[in-house]
């Protein structure tokens, strides 16, 4: 009876999740975007980008974007990307910030006109989250014909940050599928498929990078070469077909974004320090003034503080180090969540990932009894991290301090999330009630 109530208790909290997650999707259609109000902003700059190589695979993709922190910035004129939005009738496109394979990978798409590119490119990002679903629905085992799976799409299409990456055209979309290949594959010990996704996500942003130290923890060789062999293809391929100033030239831009940016829509815990320091968080226009006068210190202080929690949540992977493989594809998942908060730049859309571990969770709370701890923290981040309305709110005539609250909640409760599942998901009994039914396929003997 105590077990049926507490499944009753998650029941009525996924509804009040669920229900906060719709009402948010139909204030950001009715009652205006708290997003840019640009449509399609970064979608431009790949697309131009895109132009760019196609006409010459050489051609200098990170003019202006070497010189101190590059993000927000506009391409300067006379730029590759600048001539080419030009000539298209756009007067402004912002830097292309990533490796030059995003940039090859759209060079055929980019002969086509502008607007109908918009479409498909929209279009595409739409049927990915579809995709996504699929295979999230695969590693939570939900019939694709039930009702649980119609829940589950409508709450993807429902989330923020997918409706966030959709709007602006965001190429993070495409991570959120490929860290779903990725958990899904390692889950069903096809490792050198699970490898190369996560390179391949690497390749486009460079935060996947951070799964590594797991690997090396499970002592799981296959997954480590498989993943090094890979990446080492990829960037050889950008080499040849871009020439090693590209190459380099990405690399340069990795590092000088490293120092962070404190806009109120870029969610770490960097953010967080600097917003504390400065006493408030920053707009897109007023954040431009501080990008490239940040102390020193507060830079070493936001990265000592995020790389003190990602230590943190090594730890409590290496605490469950024996854990099967279906515990280690949930803690894969959680790692998305981990490598957010930890990275300097993780902007609210890049949170598209998150949806695979809220989703997980909310699969193990509604099939097992779980700690009151877990359903309530559960539903807060998923309404924090999943809707508008705290950003909202942080965008009112509010005193400072309650802005950095609003803005703040958002990392914290991640944070918090992070460190209690990691602390339980190894402590918790069976592989089900870890979130993911025990895998199809057994561990290799590398495990």
């Amino acid at each position: 009876m105590r077990e049926m109530g507490k499944l009753l208790q998650a029941r009525i909290l996924f509804a009040i999740a669920l229900a906060c997650l719709l009402l948010s999707s139909l204030t950001q259609q009715y009652l205006g975007h708290v997003s840019p109000s640009d449509a399609n902003i970064d979608f431009y700059v790949y697309y131009f980008a895109a132009q760019g190589v196609h006409d010459n695979p050489y051609a200098d993709l990170y003019a202006g974007a070497i010189d101190g922190n590059p993000q927000s910035l506009s391409a300067p004129t006379g730029s590759t990307i600048f001539t080419h939005a030009k000539a298209a009738g756009i007067d402004d496109v912002q830097l292309y910030l990533y490796p030059p394979l995003l940039a090859d990978l759209l060079a055929p798409f980019s002969r086509i006109p502008v607007h109908l590119a918009v479409t498909l490119w929209r279009a595409f990002n739409i049927a990915l989250v579809f995709a996504s679903v699929l295979m999230l629905a695969r590693i939570v085992r939900i019939s694709i014909l039930g009702f649980e799976f119609a829940v589950l799409a409508l709450a993807a299409y429902s989330f923020f940050p997918v409706h966030e990456a959709i709007w602006i055209g965001q190429a993070t979309i495409i991570m959120l599928a490929l860290w779903t290949v990725g958990i899904a594959a390692y889950c069903e010990d096809r490792v050198i498929l699970s490898a190369a996704a996560f390179a391949l996500a690497t390749a486009f942003k460079v935060t996947p990078i951070l799964l590594l130290p797991l690997f090396i923890i499970w002592k799981d060789r296959r997954w480590i070469i498989s993943y090094f062999a890979v990446s080492l293809g990829l960037v050889s391929a950008m080499t040849v077909m871009n020439g090693l100033q590209n190459v380099s030239g990405s690399i340069e831009v990795i590092s000088a974004m490293g120092s962070g940016i404190p806009s109120m829509a870029n969610k770490t815990i960097g953010s967080l320090v600097a917003w504390i320091y400065y006493g408030k968080p920053f707009t897109p226009d007023t954040v431009l003034g501080v990008i490239s006068s940040q102390p020193c210190g507060l830079i070493f202080v936001a990265k000592a503080i995020s790389g003190v929690f990602y230590l943190i949540c090594l730890f409590l992977v290496w605490r469950g180090r024996r854990a099967g493989r279906a515990t280690r594809a949930t803690t894969i998942a959680v790692f998305s969540l981990v490598t957010l908060c930890a990275s300097p730049v993780s902007w609210r859309h890049g949170y598209s990932i998150a949806f695979i571990v809220l989703a997980i969770f909310w699969a193990r709370a509604l099939r097992t009894p779980t700690r009151v701890i877990h359903r309530v923290l559960l539903t807060v981040t998923t309404i924090v991290v999943g809707t508008v309305f705290l950003d909202a709110a942080a965008k009112t005539p509010a005193p400072q301090v309650c802005k950095i609250l609003l803005s703040a909640s958002w990392i914290v409760f991640s944070v918090l999330f992070c460190l209690v599942t990691l602390y339980h998901v190894n402590t918790d009994g069976t592989e089900e009630q870890n979130g993911i039914s025990p895998c199809k396929r057994q561990p290799s003997s590398v495990d």
